[in-house]
């Protein structure tokens, strides 16, 4: 016969433990989970973007107070921007959500200057001109255009306010040494040549303009010293979408036509100059 045994009594269930109150107020209950809460749906519900990839990006965004984000909106909406545009730039650039730029946008808008349309879309094209340091990047950058090219239009044009968030010493000056050196141009003649399509100074050396000279010079035939001062605007285009293209398909009709209008008219019109080559050349 089995012997009966008693159980020791279980021991009674642990008594919870208080969650302190700063760890509440993280996980939900309390004002900082509402105000993270919050600034969760400021990000996604009123800049329409992804918050999670932010804080990644960004962790001081946990930390920041809501109406420093809020204080961020409202600086690029009072300088004309849109909340599009605003999300496309803190989407660039979270840190400007807990840093506004405001000196860099007063500098944009006086030193320039800039006014509200031209100001928009230079910041909508390029973000990083508010994120860019001003005495390391903006003033050179601007020094840079306004003495050594020689560019004195104000406002500045698009294309050259885009260079301002570009390095002078990595990005700029090279860019002018280079085009010197390729076409063997003096340095006021490629001045010349970028006040009047400043874009230039944005393109790769070895993407974009070694490959264009080199086609130009041996694909055409043609001086890109003469050519460049006349069309400088030649580097904006495709090298295989359309200048090589039109280019063998005047060569083959033995069509002599100028670069500029080889490149800039529309494709129907190009379509018309072959067509009408070929009806001038059947009545002779």
């Amino acid at each position: 016969m089995l012997a009966h045994t008693s159980l020791p009594p279980l021991p009674p269930p642990p008594t919870p433990t208080p969650t302190p109150p700063a760890r509440r107020a993280a996980v939900g209950g309390g004002g900082g989970g509402v105000e993270f809460r919050r600034k969760l749906h400021f990000l996604s519900a009123e800049l329409h973007l992804d918050p999670f990839p932010l804080l990644a990006l960004h962790p001081e965004l946990r930390s920041a107070p809501l109406p420093l984000l809020h204080d961020s909106l409202r600086l690029l909406l009072s300088h004309g921007l849109s909340a599009g545009d605003a999300s496309r730039v803190f989407a660039a650039f979270p840190s400007l959500l807990t840093s506004p730029p405001e000196e860099s946008l007063r500098f944009l808008s006086a030193a320039a200057p800039l006014p509200p349309p031209l100001l928009r879309a230079a910041v909508v094209r390029s973000p990083r001109l508010l994120a860019a340091s001003i005495p390391d990047t903006l003033s050179p950058a601007l020094h840079f255009l306004r003495h050594r090219i020689s560019l004195r239009r104000r406002p500045l044009p698009l294309a050259a306010a885009l260079l301002l968030a570009f390095s002078v010493d990595r990005t700029l000056l090279p860019k002018l040494l280079f085009l010197g050196d390729a076409t063997g141009l003096p340095d006021p003649a490629v001045c010349t040549i970028l006040r009047r399509a400043p874009a230039i100074l944005s393109y790769g050396i070895e993407t974009n303009l070694t490959p264009k000279l080199k086609f130009l010079a041996d694909g055409m035939g043609k001086d890109p010293a003469t050519e460049l001062t006349e069309f400088p605007h030649y580097f904006a285009f495709s090298l295989e979408g359309r200048i090589r293209p039109r280019h063998e398909t005047l060569r083959v009709r033995g069509i002599e036509m100028s670069l500029k209008d080889m490149l800039t008219i529309s494709d129907d019109e190009f379509k018309e100059r072959l067509v009408d080559d070929a009806l001038s050349k059947q009545r002779t």
